[in-house]
Order: C-alpha cells, then structure tokens, then sequence
C-alpha cells in the first residue's frame, strides 16, 4: 500500500474504497437472493424430482437390450414422474407464495 501525501489522494482513496464496498454489499446481496431461491421448498422438491426422472431416463437408456417392454414402461414411469413432479411444484408455489 502507497502512502498517501495530500488530501487529493486521500479522497480519491476513499472514493475507489466506497465503490469497492458498493460492489461488495451488491455481490453479497446477489449472492443472498441466489440462496434464498435455491432454498425454496419448491425449488428443493424440483430438483429432487428432477434427480429421480434423470436416474429413470438413465435406467431406460441402459435396458434397451433387455426387450421392448421394460423400456416402454420404465419410460412411462419416468413421465408419469415428470408430470408429478410439476404438479407438485405447481401446488407449492401455490402454498408458499401465499
């Protein structure tokens, strides 16, 4: 750190370490809404469900060669899943926005 000589260079420091604290203060409260949102119950349950369906779609893709009935129905599981799901979200936006 520069030593500071004159009045001039003192107020340009605080300046630069105002608009240091400014942007700080900003990327913490950017920070915060970003926790909040990732904390909502209904974004939780989303990206549970969201999980299971990826493990589903998985599981589909690895039994291709075990017939085509397994495949069909573990695909209609993984939508029906889906569909709960954004049902589900649906509803708890409902309750928690209220």
């Amino acid at each position: 750190m520069k030593k500071i000589r004159s009045i001039k260079q003192l107020q340009t420091e605080k300046k630069r370490i105002k608009q240091r604290q400014e942007e700080l203060e900003n990327k913490i409260l950017h920070n915060w809404e970003e926790l909040k949102e990732c904390l909502r119950p209904v974004n939780i349950a989303k990206d549970v469900f969201s999980k299971v369906i990826k493990d589903k779609t998985k599981t589909a893709e690895n039994l291709n060669g075990d017939g085509i009935f397994k495949s069909t129905f573990t695909y209609g599981v993984s939508l029906l899943i889906k569909k709960f799901a954004d049902k589900a979200g649906e509803k708890f936006d409902r309750i928690f926005k209220k």
